[in-house]
């Protein structure tokens, strides 16, 4: 397994870091801390899978039929508790890139933000950044090195990614000229990120809590830009080559 060395220099400054480590398979030296649900970026698919089902013995794991994800929707309560798992794409071994947790709340079964944020803060410490989007969506943010310890401060810029923006990309490559902005998240966002949709100063109606390492999901997406560029030069030498087997007689 390759990784790709994209012709826009932009890209090849922002993956040469990755490269010494992840040189053959981005899921190598993936580091198993920080996690969600036991999850991290890098876990085999198979292993995520078993991690995942030890969540509920009631409802069932299940697999996109692209290998995309896994999923788990757990509805025995009336808050509804759903965890996704986002793979990598072929030709590498499928592995976590990114973790969802979302769950939705009623007003007969609360949950404050105070006991949310208390998990948190018990999993992973003081956030690194928070945002007030204003509407009572709040943000804060875990951001970790490359080796996954948290890191106590980060540039204010990296508050404006997220996993979900990369999805675009893991099936068909980054972009060869990515913004000021997908540049930073590119390049350092290894992050926990939760976002908290409040119904007031204490009541949650929903959250979601995000993981993801985007610096390792570009290496994966970049092997499999690599490899779909080979097999369609590989379709259009193949079909040059029956077009000239076609020489008409005069």
């Amino acid at each position: 397994m390759r990784l790709v060395v994209p012709a826009i220099v932009t890209v090849t400054a922002l993956l040469a870091f990755t490269a010494t480590s992840r040189a053959q398979n981005p899921r190598d030296a993936a580091p198993k801390t920080p996690d969600l649900l036991g999850i991290y970026p890098g876990m085999p698919m198979m292993a995520a899978r078993a991690q995942l089902q030890q969540h509920s013995k009631r409802f069932q794991v299940l697999t996109a039929v692209d290998d995309s994800q896994l999923s788990m929707t757990v509805t025995d309560s009336s808050n509804r508790d759903l965890i996704t798992a986002f793979l990598t794409r072929a030709p590498n071994d499928p592995a976590v890139w990114m973790i969802q947790r979302s769950q939705n709340f009623n007003a007969s079964e609360p949950m404050s933000i105070s006991a949310l944020l208390s998990a948190l803060h018990e999993k992973y410490g003081k956030e690194t950044l928070t945002m007030d989007r204003g509407g009572g969506g709040l943000y804060l943010f875990w951001i970790f090195d490359s080796s996954g310890k948290l890191r106590p401060s980060a540039g204010q810029d990296l508050t404006a990614c997220s996993g979900g923006s990369f999805l675009q990309y893991i099936a068909n490559g980054p972009p060869q000229t990515p913004n000021g902005i997908e540049q930073a998240c590119f390049r350092s966002f290894y992050a926990i990120t939760a976002m908290l949709n409040r119904h007031d100063a204490q009541m949650l109606e929903a959250y979601t809590v995000e993981l993801v390492n985007v610096p390792y999901a570009l290496s994966a997406a970049s092997n499999t830009l690599h490899a779909k560029n080979a097999a369609a030069e590989k379709a259009r030498r193949e079909l040059i080559e029956r077009a000239d087997q076609k020489k008409p007689a005069f």
